[in-house]
C-alpha cells in the first residue's frame, strides 16, 4: 500500500506540473501577442509586405472548408482594402490527393485576385512550419496574418519567434463543428510551439530562397 500511495502522489505531482507548464506557456503566448491583434481598418496602415493566410481543411471535392473559406474571405477583404499588394498562402500540399494550396489559390483567383499577386508555400504543414518557412524561404519581414481568432496568438508567436514583424486579423467565424475539441488542442499546441521555438526545431522541408520581389510563378507547384 505504501508503494501504491507513493505512486499516486507521483502521478498527481506530474499532472500538476504538466498543468502549470501548459497554463504558463499559454499565458506567455497570449501576453506576448495580444497587442498585435488588430482590425481590418488598422491593418491598412501597417505597410505589410504580404497578407499571410494559413491553410486549413479542404472538402473532398477540393474546395475550401468553411474555416478556410472564412480565412480567404478575410484575406480578400484586406487585399481589396490595400493592406498589402501580395498574398502568401501557406498550407499542406504533401499528398497528391490533398492540396490546400490549390484550393486556396483557386478560390482567390475566382474572387478576382491576380495569380501574379499570389505566392504559395506548399510545405506549410503546421503553423510553426509556415512561420519558419516564411522567414527562411521567403525572407518575410512584415506581414498581416489571417486565421481564426482562437489560432491567432500561436500564429503570431511563431512568426515573431522568427523575427517577423506581424499583426493578426481574425477571420470571421470562430465556432465550427468540433470547435470545443479544437480549442482544447490549441492549449497543448501553444505549449508545443513554445518548446519547438526554444529548441529551434527545423521544418519538414527547407529549400532555396524565393524572393517576394520576384515573380509569383516561381512558387507554382
Amino acid at each position: 500500500m505504501r508503494a501504491l500511495r507513493a505512486l499516486i502522489r507521483l502521478a498527481i505531482t506530474l499532472v500538476v506540473i504538466a498543468v502549470i507548464i501548459v497554463a504558463g506557456t499559454n499565458v506567455y503566448v497570449w501576453q506576448r501577442t495580444k497587442g498585435e491583434i488588430i482590425s481590418l481598418t488598422e491593418a491598412k496602415d501597417k505597410n505589410a509586405q504580404v497578407i499571410l493566410v494559413l491553410g486549413a481543411g479542404v472538402n473532398p471535392n477540393g474546395t475550401p472548408s468553411p474555416m478556410l473559406a472564412h480565412r480567404l474571405q478575410t484575406a480578400l477583404n484586406l487585399f481589396q482594402a490595400g493592406a498589402a499588394k501580395k498574398i502568401l498562402i501557406s498550407g499542406d500540399h504533401g499528398q497528391v490527393h490533398y492540396d490546400e494550396i490549390k484550393a486556396m489559390k483557386s478560390w482567390l483567383i475566382n474572387h478576382g485576385v491576380s495569380a501574379q499577386a499570389i505566392y504559395a508555400d506548399h510545405a506549410g504543414f503546421s503553423t510553426y512550419e509556415s512561420a519558419y518557412r516564411a522567414d527562411a524561404i521567403f525572407s518575410l519581414q512584415r506581414a498581416i496574418v489571417v486565421t481564426q481568432p482562437y489560432h491567432l496568438p500561436r500564429a503570431l508567436y511563431d512568426c515573431q519567434s522568427r523575427g517577423i514583424e506581424v499583426w493578426g486579423v481574425g477571420a470571421a467565424g470562430n465556432a465550427y463543428p468540433g470547435q470545443t475539441g479544437r480549442n482544447l488542442r490549441e492549449y497543448l499546441a501553444r505549449t508545443k510551439d513554445v518548446v519547438w521555438v526554444t529548441t529551434e526545431q527545423k521544418p519538414t522541408y527547407l529549400g532555396p530562397k524565393i524572393p517576394l520581389e520576384g515573380p509569383a510563378s516561381a512558387t507554382d507547384g
